[in-house]
């Protein structure tokens, strides 16, 4: 169960934090990855769903991730769905990034905390019905 509640913390701090970089300020990480500021509303809206999904969903899945199971599996299908995404826009390179490792970096990570949510995921057979 700790390590569960370990990966839940990791990714929804984690997510809560690029979903606030990408939501707020989307310029600066447009920048800082050396890409062009033409798609800034993608990265916005993709900063709203890591904040809110893969970020709150996960801290609150972390609390009591037995009993809030069905948002955890809403957690990991969340965060396999983007981690394959860009691991196929990284495969096909449909980034205006020059700065590669802030595209590489975030896919490496968000491997690890897929493969983390996904090898402890509760037991659904453990029943914990009042």
């Amino acid at each position: 169960m700790y390590r569960t509640q370990v990966a839940l913390k990791i990714c929804g701090w984690s997510s809560v934090l690029m979903g606030l970089i990408f939501m707020i300020i989307p310029e600066w990480y447009a920048d800082l990855e050396g890409a062009s500021n033409q798609n800034i509303g993608w990265l916005r809206s993709l900063g709203a769903a890591l904040f809110a999904v893969n970020g709150v969903g996960a801290l609150v899945a972390a609390k009591n991730p037995i009993q809030e199971k069905s948002l955890y599996d809403v957690v990991l299908l969340a965060s396999v769905l983007e981690t394959l995404a860009l691991g196929w826009s990284v495969m096909a390179w449909e980034f205006s990034a020059t700065a590669r490792v802030f595209i590489t970096g975030p896919l490496v990570v968000a491997i690890i905390v897929s493969l983390s949510l996904y090898y402890f995921r509760p037991d659904s057979s453990v029943d914990f019905r009042p």
